[in-house]
C-alpha cells in the first residue's frame, strides 16, 4: 500500500504503525467526546469498552493483519507529526455492505468540519477507481449520523436500500456511488 499526499489540507495517508498510532487513538477514546464519536461510528453503547494502550495496539494489528489476508485497507491520517483519524477501504462484501466499500473517522475532534474528511474521501474515491479499477463505491452510515451523510452526499452518494437495524437496534444506511 502505498503512501498517499494530500495537500489541500496538508495531510498523509500512511499505513498504520501500531506504536505510532495507538497513543493517539487511545486520547481519542478517553477524551470528553471519545464516547460520541465511538457513537457515531456505530459502535452500541453496550460495546463500549474502557480504552486502553494494549486494546488500541491490537486494533491497529488487525488492520495490518486485514490488509495481509486481502480484506481491507487502512490509512492513518496523519497532520505533520499527528495522526487525526483512520480511512479504510474493505475489499470483500460484507453482510452489511457490498465492496469496495469507504469509510472514515477523523478521531481528533480539533479537525472535524475542517475539510479534513472530504479531502481524504475525494482521494479515496480516486483510489478505488484507479487502482482498483472499480466503477462503484459504497458505504454506509447510522441514519442519525448527518456529519457523515452530508459529507457522503457531496460526492452523490445516494441511498442503496432503505434504512435498516442492526443486530444492536442501530439504524444504518448503506449509499453507493456508481462512477460514470
Amino acid at each position: 500500500m502505498r503512501e498517499i499526499i494530500i495537500t489541500k489540507p496538508d495531510l498523509t495517508l500512511s499505513a498504520p504503525q501500531p506504536e505510532r498510532d495507538a497513543p493517539f487513538a487511545l486520547e481519542w477514546f478517553t477524551s470528553a467526546l471519545g464516547k460520541e464519536t465511538l457513537l457515531l461510528m456505530g459502535n452500541a453503547e453496550s460495546e463500549i469498552t474502557p480504552s486502553t494502550l494494549e486494546s488500541e495496539r491490537e486494533i491497529m494489528e488487525e488492520f495490518l493483519t486485514l490488509e495481509q489476508e486481502g480484506k481491507q485497507l487502512t490509512w492513518m491520517i496523519r497532520d505533520h507529526t499527528t495522526t487525526i483519524g483512520a480511512v479504510w477501504v474493505e475489499l470483500m462484501d460484507t453482510p452489511e455492505v457490498k465492496a469496495p466499500a469507504v469509510h472514515i473517522m477523523i478521531g481528533n475532534p480539533a479537525y472535524r468540519g475542517k475539510g479534513v474528511g472530504r479531502a481524504v474521501i475525494h482521494e479515496m474515491i480516486s483510489y478505488i477507481t484507479t487502482e482498483l479499477e472499480a466503477k462503484d463505491v459504497y458505504s454506509r452510515h447510522l441514519a442519525s449520523n448527518q456529519g457523515a451523510a452530508k459529507l457522503l452526499g457531496q460526492f452523490n452518494f445516494e441511498a442503496d436500500g432503505e434504512a435498516y437495524l442492526d443486530v444492536n437496534g442501530l439504524l444504518w444506511q448503506n449509499v453507493h456511488l456508481h462512477i460514470h
